[in-house]
């Protein structure tokens, strides 16, 4: 029967550029036999498909922005959870009035740094400064309802990324399994951040040895690597 796997990219997928070339050899050898793989990510659209371009990486589905988007291989677009455009607009004035927030990037479904204010799937605020970056959080969270707010490190900079209250990576994995009618049983989730913790905890979910904190209490299932998970359930 079908199996499918829904893998997080930065530090699960891709934790440096040896293991990915293994984990994409296993994976176009896990979707030969008839398997789907997906790819479900905090990443854009535009910033995930650089990754994928440069590595050739084989996918049936993508979950994208925290869980916000669903996108079929065809790139068509199976579900979307779109931000009231009342609340950019305030977060935006929020944003050019913070002095430690150097830039604002709004994100629709295909493109990233957008000006229309009414389809922004995620909102992006970049900060230099660790502790400015959680006090930046910890005021979205306080001062909007009906969004998730995540924290996130790039480079030598820091993010705080908004997506909607209903986006969720379980949520989007539901929707494929209907789509495939897959049995929850052949169903296998990995990752390693706290966007993970609701696939993980729903279905058969494994963490990698650099796994959050959060996730180590959801899972004891460890594994090095992606393609050693497929190994076990092949």
């Amino acid at each position: 029967m079908k199996k499918i796997l829904i893998s997080d990219y930065d530090g699960t997928f891709y934790q440096n550029g040896i293991d990915i070339k293994k984990n994409i050899d296993k994976v176009n050898e896990f979707r030969t036999l008839g398997n789907l793989f997906v790819l479900a990510t905090g990443r854009s659209y535009v910033d995930l498909k650089i990754m994928i371009d440069k590595y050739k990486i084989p996918y049936d589905y993508l979950i994208l922005n925290h869980g916000a988007l669903l996108l079929s291989k065809n790139l068509e677009v199976l579900n979307v959870f779109i931000l009231d455009k009342e609340l950019v607009v305030s977060v935006l004035e929020y944003a050019n009035n913070n002095k430690d927030i150097y830039d604002v990037v709004l994100i629709d479904v295909f493109k990233k740094k957008v000006t229309d204010t009414s389809n922004v799937v995620k909102i992006m605020l970049k900060l230099y400064s660790y502790d400015n970056a959680l006090d930046v959080k910890k005021y979205i969270d306080e001062r909007y309802a009906n969004i998730k707010c995540y924290y996130e490190k790039e480079d030598n900079h820091y993010l705080v990324e908004i997506v909607s209250v209903n986006a969720s990576k379980s949520l989007m994995i539901e929707k494929i399994l209907v789509r495939e009618k897959i049995v929850k049983d052949n169903v296998f989730t990995i990752g390693d951040g706290i966007n993970d913790i609701d696939m993980i905890r729903k279905y058969n979910g494994y963490r990698v040895k650099n796994a959050c904190d959060e996730l180590k209490s959801i899972t004891s299932k460890v594994v090095d690597s992606v393609n050693c998970l497929i190994s076990e359930i092949i």
